[in-house]
């Protein structure tokens, strides 16, 4: 793993053919060890010897398991449907090369090859834990005003008691997994799932690969506690910190992003595309209608010509009628990050109590609406934590998003993506009259507000 230019890449190539009759297995067998990538994409034929020009030998895998093989060991590369073709997920591949160093001569090659819809150096992507965990005794921690306060300027409270959430509401979150045996998500994990394969080692020069990083188990074990704090946002049972915005919805954790400790010390969260990929269409085939992506990777990591990173998997789960939420990064600029720029996806910023821009967050025309990012007292590995951040905003909106659709479902009437970013920018609080619409969005969340919103437009559509 290295970088490559400006790009910080796992040294894989992604690249998307126009047909494809390889036999190459899904990622998700490759981890579960029922299939092993194999050393060809078209047989011998013009692609292969594109990618033969810059590296010796290669192996390929599929990026996405189809839907109707999902949970069958072997088998996940057969059975895509008319949805899923159409779409061209089976004609994603990932490629490990013999020279890694080879991938951007390679990806520039293949551009040229009319066999050839897209190729790009594997990008990462970065979950910051910009936090310092609480220490016990009891008597240190915050004080439960200073723990209730983010969750009283969203409305949080007032939510709760109009909706209680739908256990058949399910919240993916797609992140560095979760505390699985902590207190505060017992009886309130569905499922989950593991997809991180990102080898062993440094990631350039200054990153270090720490904790399980190989894949071999599906087990969505958080060991960051990036994950665990986002996820305690949306779902915590409220024995210390209040309970999760996302009431009875059931939680998902779907751990797309490994552990690595940075020159400072710290440990963050990593993922390549193909493991987040991947992950994101199997938390929508899982059945997951919300998903939380606290996590991005910035347009200027990206090869040139490559389509924006995660479009395929995002494009799909909207089709199943998911709704993706997305932080907007954490770099205090005006730019453009993935998947928050995405079609489709709400965008969530961080704003302060006097409605101005948090000065980490990134500033862009498609941030969608903005939540509280500092100092958010949240889940930890072990016991409790603050955290600052983009990514900590987020989960108040994927909540709100729950608790909507738990609404909307219980009445027969269907919200798409759209419907729901929509409602949310419509009752939004306003933010300082100084912040334009790009560093805050549409303002700041009102979860009580959305959902008498909700009842509205389920009355309009009920013609009731």
């Amino acid at each position: 793993m290295s970088r490559l230019g400006h790009i910080r890449t796992t040294g894989r190539v992604l690249v998307k053919v126009r047909h494809c009759d390889c036999a190459a297995p899904a990622h998700l067998d490759v981890l579960n060890g029922t299939a092993r990538p194999v050393n060809a994409l078209d047989g011998g034929g013009p692609i292969d010897r594109r990618i033969h020009r810059h590296a010796s030998a290669m192996r390929v895998r599929r990026v996405f398991a189809a839907r109707r093989s999902l949970g069958r060991p072997g088998e996940m590369d057969l059975y895509f449907a008319d949805d899923e073709r159409d779409r061209g997920l089976d004609r994603v591949l990932a490629l490990e090369l013999s020279e890694p160093s080879a991938a951007i001569d390679l990806c520039r090659d293949l551009m040229e090859s009319p066999e050839v819809e897209w190729a790009t150096p594997e990008p990462l992507s970065f979950a910051p834990l910009d936090a310092n965990a609480l220490v016990t005794p009891m008597s240190v921690l915050p004080s439960v005003e200073a723990i209730r306060r983010p969750h009283e300027r969203v409305r949080a409270f007032e939510a709760l008691t109009m909706e209680p959430g739908d256990r058949q509401i399910i919240v993916a979150c797609v992140d560095t997994g979760v505390a699985l045996d902590h207190d505060e998500f017992a009886g309130r994990i569905y499922g989950g799932i593991d997809t991180v394969d990102l080898g062993l080692g440094s990631i350039g020069d200054d990153v270090e690969l720490v904790g399980d990083s190989r894949g071999r188990d599906f087990c969505a074990r958080d060991e960051t506690g990036h994950g665990s704090h986002v996820a305690g946002i949306m779902c915590a049972r409220g024995l210390f910190v209040p309970k999760g915005l996302a009431g009875l919805s059931s939680l998902a954790p779907v751990r797309a992003l490994a552990a690595a400790r940075g020159p400072d010390g710290q440990v963050v969260g990593i993922g390549g595309t193909l493991d987040i990929d991947a992950a994101i269409k199997a938390a929508g085939d899982m059945g997951a209608r919300v998903l939380n992506l606290s996590f991005g990777t910035s347009e200027n990591e990206l090869f040139e010509g490559a389509p924006g990173v995660h479009r395929d998997s995002i494009d799909y789960v909207l089709s199943l009628g998911a709704v993706p939420v997305a932080a907007m990064g954490n770099s205090g600029r005006e730019e453009v990050y993935y998947p928050a720029a995405l079609p489709g996806v709400i965008a969530v910023g961080a704003i302060e109590e006097d409605g101005r821009r948090s000065d980490f967050s990134t500033m862009g025309d498609h941030i969608s609406i903005s939540a509280p990012g500092d100092e958010i007292i949240s889940v930890g590995l072990e016991g409790y934590r603050a955290s600052t951040g983009t990514s900590h905003a987020a989960p108040f909106v994927s909540a709100t998003v729950a608790l909507m659709l738990a609404r909307s479902n219980r009445a027969g009437v269907a919200l798409t993506a759209t419907d729901c970013r929509e409602i949310l920018q419509d009752t939004a609080r306003p933010g300082h009259p100084n912040e334009p619409t790009s560093a805050i969005g549409a303002g700041q969340l009102d979860a009580a507000a959305a959902l008498t919103r909700t009842n509205s437009v389920i009355a309009d559509r009920k013609g009731g």
